[in-house]
């Protein structure tokens, strides 16, 4: 085992007073945010209506689980010197801070597979028992991807309270930044920017479709009534049937759930975007140190928004959750 003084060390400087005061903030929001999701979810037992729903459901549990271990590891612990190991169990923030990303992921794939093909996904659906072995995806892949931390993550012996990362070479340290490059920021956002696309346009392509026959349709009546006319018993009268309006409106529901879910892809790319180009542009040149500069702690301030942030866009856009938290909270269910 080398110690540190004998690998690549690059010591985790607490964010200056500005940007820790209002970051801690933000995590206090994010934790009563998300688990408002959570009780509504609950209370209205939206989570039952559908896999989907239980993604997101899942999705407020790990966000909020997320904003609670920040302040706890970042305040509590590193402010108690004598907890040398308090640095392994920061793993966990960053378990939740993938499994969180990993769920978003989950969810395009899942609408996109919905929408784009949806034989398989109702085959899939008819074969799949339960839905436990689909929910630990993002916890299996997220654990995979971070369990690293438990072995790069260690306490600094000369600054107690404070963490290092510690690598045994180089090479590792490359890999192991690659790695989670690739996983927590490039490819989730590619994959959630591809699959909202490939839905946009599946979803346009069949709403002029519709349009199309529902415009025949209403010929085809309009035809009958006039040649019915004369006739009572005969006569037509053109009128939208139960289960076309039932159809329309799953449509409009998976529609408002598709624009929550991109919109929440958008502010997810918006505040991944600077931790990505910070990381770059210290890889690339490594004029200013990573850990101590100011951008670093706008970077977090971001990575942390966006675990707040997903419970306003389910406030201001999804129909399920605001008529759930109305009636939760007006004591009306």
């Amino acid at each position: 085992m080398f110690s540190c003084e004998d690998r690549n060390v690059s010591t985790m400087k607490p964010a200056s007073v500005g940007y820790n005061a209002s970051t801690y903030l933000l995590t206090v929001i994010g934790i009563f945010a998300n688990l408002t999701v959570v009780i509504v979810f609950i209370n209205c037992k939206i989570y039952r209506r559908s896999f989907t729903y239980l993604l997101v459901f899942q999705q407020s549990i790990f966000d909020m689980i997320a904003c609670f271990l920040y302040p706890c590891f970042h305040i509590l612990f590193s402010s108690n010197g004598n907890f040398a190991n308090y640095c392994k169990f920061g793993t966990l923030f960053f378990f939740c801070l993938s499994a969180s990303t990993l769920n978003l992921v989950f969810i395009s794939v899942e609408r996109y597979i919905a929408v784009v093909h949806p034989l398989k996904y109702w085959i899939r659906g008819n074969q799949m028992r339960s839905n436990l072995p689909q929910l630990c995806i993002p916890l299996v892949a997220a654990f995979l991807i971070t369990f690293q931390y438990a072995f790069i993550l260690e306490e600094d012996q000369e600054e107690p309270g404070k963490c290092t990362f510690c690598y045994k070479n180089k090479g590792f340290e490359i890999l192991s930044g690659t790695i989670l490059l690739l996983a927590n920021g490039i490819i989730p956002i590619s994959t959630m920017t591809f699959c909202y696309y490939r839905v946009y346009i599946t979803l346009k392509k069949q709403n002029k479709i519709q349009a199309e026959l529902t415009n025949q349709g209403h010929i085809n009546n309009a035809s009958r009534a006039i040649n019915y006319h004369n006739n009572d018993e005969l006569a037509v009268e053109i009128n939208i049937s139960p289960s076309q309006t039932n159809q329309k409106e799953k449509a409009k529901n998976q529609r408002n759930f598709i624009i929550t879910m991109s919109i929440n892809t958008l502010v997810f790319t918006i505040c991944l975007t600077p931790v990505i180009g910070v990381y770059l542009v210290y890889t690339i040149c490594k004029c200013f140190d990573i850990n101590y500069h100011i951008s670093s702690d706008i970077a977090t301030f971001f990575v942390v928004f966006s675990m707040v942030a997903n419970p306003f866009i389910y406030a201001y856009k999804l129909f399920d959750f605001k008529e759930g938290f109305s009636k939760t909270f007006c004591r009306q269910c």
